[in-house]
């Protein structure tokens, strides 16, 4: 690594405590080397015409472009919550300079997790339905499948979802299950939870379905996440830059999750080394726990020579004179079950990893261990306090502003306990002054009609937060890994609507807004206000791509899935399909319909699903029907209510011949690290060639004895 930190591009010590930020009223830059004031920050996706470093030097000149409207309503937001500074990448950085560029790189996760608040515009979602709801394009928006985002989303304490016209859409705290729907990160990291409780493959994983624009980019975008640093070199290439990452990341941790990856199906038989090619290949390693590395004592230790990576492994023979299973001292968190991984030995002291598409389970470690005595002690690892945490005490007492926006204005301020209110010549605004030591201040809404209300309860202990309560609602509790602090919004059911409260960060140190909305009983969008996504159960993976004789080139792929669900994933070769047992009242048991075919011409139907007295048995059959995957679902409810059988408990084997060619199907438990608990395999009968699409392999099971 020596030789890539000569080509780090700092040449200039100035530059090394510059930050730019744009004034949201006059839109000038300004530059500080220390004494950094409170600024917001823009999270977004570059579109056409971004304003750049040497656009914004002239106004005239950038007003021209079509990115200026974003930086205009990005400083008319801030300066809306009385920020005066803003940093936004597009034009704060000099991208012209290479120096300014590498800084800017390896800082950007400090100035996200440095700013106050981090306003995300969406500019292909609209506040038309709620987040919640299936038709909304919150899920499918682009920025949830950038590189660079994944950061903007974790590192900020506050973040604020803006729709396409700026329409405040929610926040990261109260949009925290839909969140954690759609990136696979757990929920509990967006409740406070410390990331780097997580194991290196864990966060890997939360990166695998990401993209940018610059191959090299999907390692330097994750180097804030992993605490690391390295010059940028475009031109380098994705996988090499990954490579350097993993490397940065070996030097300040001994956890070998990061060796818990697994390729495309496509690549069984390659020989690899130890490390992933990319963060895709870490796409099956959410559920992968950091390793026990104790278990071996000093020998946990690995290190780079030039002729590998160095490092013990405890192995056992597979069966093959010359091919090992090797563990990684590493347990799944579904089912405590140990990973291991393939080693063929290519020379008497040299090895290569083989079927890298395989991560084997094992019920414990078998091979033996020695008893070693000696120790190795581990510095403990210096990380730098973001500039809040460095505050006195006494700098988070303030003043909270209560806002009743629009739809709440028929409730009307009424009684507080405790620190007096400030009355304001507004009639729809209280504030509240809390003292820098214990309070407790409580606000309480009446409507005049029918004296619903609700009370709005004010801490100050260490920080300031807030609750909202109906009636004699009992307080609720934080759970072990949440921060209150955090709680920006929350949304309460009443008796004619939902009251909903949400805290806006502002400019000024020490004063919060609260707004207060209301959202009406006939709201077509209100139960997706109030309700909370839960994390399926159980699941499949099915094949994207399968070959078979008699189609237009012999390939067809997976062209629609009813119903869709949040927690749906679609990889390069593969597709997760999640499968949660029924709410109360369903008659049906849960299923979905899957369309394979080629676009533009007929497809063919397979249904999977759950049955049994407990949701416990897997089942798939050709689905009889014509039309879209959704007319052939919807024949099997009508199917299901005219009492009619709905299918036999047991696994079903289909055919299809609906091109010329013959293939089978049938679902199987996973025996290797994978999504879900099950994968549907195909055969080609025509050709007699067993594809193995869905990572549960043969080899593994035989090899391994499970």
């Amino acid at each position: 690594m020596a030789g890539r930190q000569l080509l780090f591009p700092f040449h200039n010590s100035r530059l090394l405590s510059l930050m730019r930020l744009l004034n949201t009223n006059t839109l000038k830059l300004a530059e500080f080397y220390a004494d950094i004031p409170r600024y917001a920050i823009l999270s977004h996706t570059w579109e056409k015409e971004e304003v750049t470093f040497q656009d914004i030097q002239n106004l005239e000149t950038a007003s021209l472009k079509a990115g200026f409207v974003k930086v205009w309503n990005a400083c008319a937001r801030a300066r809306n919550y009385d920020f005066e500074w803003i940093w936004i990448d597009s034009c704060c950085i000099n991208k012209e300079s290479s120096a300014e560029l590498s800084e800017a790189i390896n800082s950007m996760h400090q100035y996200y997790e440095d700013a106050a608040v981090c306003y995300v515009y969406l500019y292909d979602v609209s506040i038309e339905f709620h987040p919640r709801n299936p038709k909304s394009t919150f899920k499918d928006s682009r920025w949830f499948k950038r590189g660079w985002t994944l950061q903007e989303l974790l590192a900020p304490r506050n973040v604020v979802f803006l729709d396409k016209d700026w329409v405040r859409i929610g926040t990261r705290w109260t949009l925290r299950d839909v969140v954690s729907a759609i990136t696979s990160i757990p929920v509990e990291v967006f409740e406070g939870r410390d990331i780097n409780t997580y194991s290196v493959a864990q966060r890997m994983s939360w990166a695998a379905s990401r993209e940018t624009t610059r191959a090299e980019d999907q390692a330097y975008s994750l180097m804030g996440m992993f605490g690391v640093s390295m010059p940028p070199i475009y031109g380098e290439g994705g996988v090499k830059a990954f490579m350097w990452l993993q490397q940065e990341i070996i030097k300040i941790s001994d956890d070998r999750s990061i060796f818990a990856w697994v390729t495309a199906s496509s690549e069984h038989d390659e020989n690899r080394g130890l490390l992933a090619k990319s963060p895709y290949e870490f796409r099956m390693s959410g559920e992968v726990k950091a390793s026990e590395s104790d278990r071996i004592g000093d020998r946990s230790s690995y290190s780079f020579g030039n002729n590998g990576l160095r490092i013990h492994l405890p192995l056992e023979s597979a069966g093959d004179d010359d091919v090992f299973l090797a563990s990684l001292l590493c347990q799944s968190e579904k089912d405590g079950s140990f990973l291991s991984f393939y080693l063929r030995k290519t020379s008497p002291h040299q090895y290569a990893r083989c079927y890298p598409d395989q991560l084997v389970f094992r019920p414990t470690l078998q091979p033996a261990l020695k008893n070693i005595q000696e120790l190795t002690v581990r510095e403990n690892r210096v990380t730098r306090m973001s500039r809040f945490e460095n505050r006195p005490w006494y700098d988070s007492a303030g003043m909270y502003h209560v806002d009743l926006l629009p739809s709440a204005r028929h409730f009307h301020f009424t009684d507080t306990i405790s620190f007096p209110v400030v009355y304001s010549p507004d009639p729809n605004r209280v504030s509240v002054q809390l003292e820098p030591w214990p309070s407790l201040s409580e606000l309480t809404y009446k409507t005049q009609v029918t004296e619903e209300a609700f009370t709005i309860h004010l801490w100050h202990i260490d920080f300031s937060y807030y609750a909202l309560h109906l009636g004699d609602q009992p307080f609720a509790e934080p759970s072990f890994f949440t921060d209150p602090s955090l709680d920006d919004g929350t949304v309460v059911r009443s008796d004619s609507g939902a009251i909903s409260v949400h805290c806006e960060m502002t400019g000024r140190l020490g004063n919060q807004r609260l707004e207060i909305d209301f959202i009406d009983q006939d709201s077509l969008e209100i139960d997706f206000w109030t309700q909370t996504l839960q994390p399926p159960c159980s699941g499949f993976i099915v094949p994207y791509k399968v070959d078979s004789e008699g189609l237009d080139g012999g390939r067809m792929r997976l062209i629609g899935v009813y119903p869709s669900d949040f927690y749906m994933k679609t990889f390069q070769d593969m597709a997760y399909i999640p499968m949660s047992p029924p709410d109360d009242g369903d008659t049906a048991p849960p299923f979905r319909i899957l369309a394979y075919g080629i676009p533009g011409k007929s497809s063919s139907h397979v249904a999977i699903g759950l049955l049994g007295p407990s949701y416990e048995t897997f089942w798939t059959e050709f689905a009889v029907g014509r039309g879209t995957a959704e007319q052939v679902y919807q024949s099997y409810i009508n199917r299901s209510r005219a009492g009619k059988e709905w299918l036999k408990e047991e696994t079903f084997i289909w055919s299809d011949s609906l091109y010329g060619g013959r293939l089978t199907a049938s679902v199987q438990e996973r025996s290797s690290l994978q999504l879900g608990t099950h994968h549907l395999e195909w055969i080609s009968n025509s050709i007699s060639l067993r594809r193995r699409l869905a990572g549960g392999m043969k080899r593994g099971k035989k090899e391994t004895g499970s």
